[in-house]
């Protein structure tokens, strides 16, 4: 009976150490079409509100990409076929979330857009077809001068993707 539950210990505490129960939380990137093609404005309340509806029109990007910010940068997907995702993701709304929570949510656009957002922006920098991988910057308002939360705010708000 002893030696049965050394074994079950044994089992358990193989498990819990494991690579994958030992795994670090994964990001993912949720793409939302905008409630309206004209407004980009209302797109963090929009994206959030899609993704906690469990919306259909929310879509997973599956394909490999890096989302870069100041003081770090997170991994996204796992699909190699970055090409066939690009089109149709800037002048979205995005939403990137950890263990299901929503940590930022805004628009996604080109970085020589003439857009002023005040809200969170994913610049797409790899938007060209020849472009091998998607990348992406998070700024906390387009262009980032323009943001109205401070940079300790914003890194308190990033902390969960680190």
């Amino acid at each position: 009976m002893r030696r049965s539950f050394l074994s079950f210990l044994a089992i358990v505490g193989a498990v819990l150490l494991s690579p994958q129960a030992a795994r670090a939380s994964e990001a993912r990137l949720w793409i939302v079409p905008p409630s309206s093609p004209a407004s980009l404005s209302d797109c963090p309340a929009h994206a959030a509100t899609a993704l906690g509806a469990h919306s259909t029109a929310a879509r997973r990007l599956t394909s490999r990409a890096v989302v870069r910010w100041r003081d770090g940068q997170v991994a996204l997907g796992t699909d190699d076929d970055a090409t066939g995702s690009k089109a149709g993701l800037w002048d979205q709304c995005f939403a990137l979330e950890v263990d299901g929570r929503v940590i930022v949510s805004g628009a996604i656009l080109l970085p020589h857009s003439a857009r002023l957002l005040r809200v969170p922006v994913l610049a797409l920098r790899s938007w060209r077809d020849g472009d091998s991988r998607l990348e992406f910057d998070l700024i906390p308002a387009f262009p980032a001068h323009a943001a109205t939360i401070s940079e300790r705010e914003w890194q308190d708000r990033l902390a969960p993707l680190r």
